[in-house]
């Protein structure tokens, strides 16, 4: 460990829970804090594409399959309000093998979307009712997230730890140089990574605080339960040293 000198504009650095750096009348102090929280949010996208070689045929598969789709969700328990249409489109299906572009029939395609609170009870019963319902030319996926709710409550949370974490490496390093640590001159904090006064500390690039993963939902869903999502906070505080 390389002796601090308490001079002015002389910094030196230590890598304990968190990071430090000291001056002649300072002590810079960064804090680290993270877990792993189930979401409390999740994103069915409904997509239901048909074809037909009848424009009218090809629209009628499409309301009968969406209107199938909706009467899932409201037996369920979910208002039909809910789900929003995210994009729907009309038009004809074309051959492109062959020598020419030839017009085969029509399709069409919408996409509904349902956004849900996260229970493990819920999630399975829907998918698993929307899995068993075989509806044919419907596919669906669906992607967790947190809340703004809870967003701001992890926050909170993160915030709290890497500040206690923070105030004990400022009080261990000074003990350690036989100085008295002083009432707090600043404090940031952030989900991305700090360095002490721009020096060249290079901590690896920080998980994402949302995941919002994409998958496809399996034909049984039963007994599924979300994967947890890691997030970060670090806080960095300057401490004013006080005067012997």
């Amino acid at each position: 460990m390389k002796h601090l000198l308490i001079i002015p504009f002389t910094f030196c650095f230590l890598q304990l829970a968190g990071q430090f750096s000291n001056s002649g009348e300072y002590i810079a102090v960064i804090g680290k804090a993270s877990g792993s929280y189930v979401p409390d949010m999740v994103t069915f996208d409904f997509e239901i594409n048909v074809t037909d070689k009848k424009q009218q045929n090809a629209i009628q598969k499409l309301n009968y399959q969406s209107e199938k789709t909706l009467r899932i969700i409201s037996r369920l328990g979910y208002n039909p309000k809910q789900v929003k249409l995210s994009d729907y489109r009309l038009g004809e299906d074309i051959d492109y093998y062959g020598e020419k572009p030839k017009n085969i029939g029509y399709k069409a395609s919408i996409n509904l979307e349902l956004e849900i609170k996260y229970t493990e009870k819920d999630f399975n019963t829907l998918t698993d009712s929307i899995s068993a319902s075989n509806i044919s030319d419907l596919n669906f996926t669906y992607r967790s997230s947190f809340s703004e709710e809870l967003k701001d409550k992890i926050k909170k949370e993160l915030i709290s730890k890497a500040s206690d974490d923070a105030q004990n490496i400022a009080q261990i390093l000074a003990k350690s140089r036989n100085v008295t640590l002083g009432d707090i001159y600043s404090i940031e904090y952030t989900d991305n990574n700090f360095s002490l006064y721009g020096q060249g500390i290079l901590p690896p690039p920080p998980p994402p605080e949302e995941i919002r993963n994409a998958m496809e939902a399996p034909k049984i869903a039963s007994s599924v339960t979300m994967r947890e999502i890691f997030t970060q906070q670090q806080v960095r505080i300057i401490y004013r040293i006080k005067k012997q």
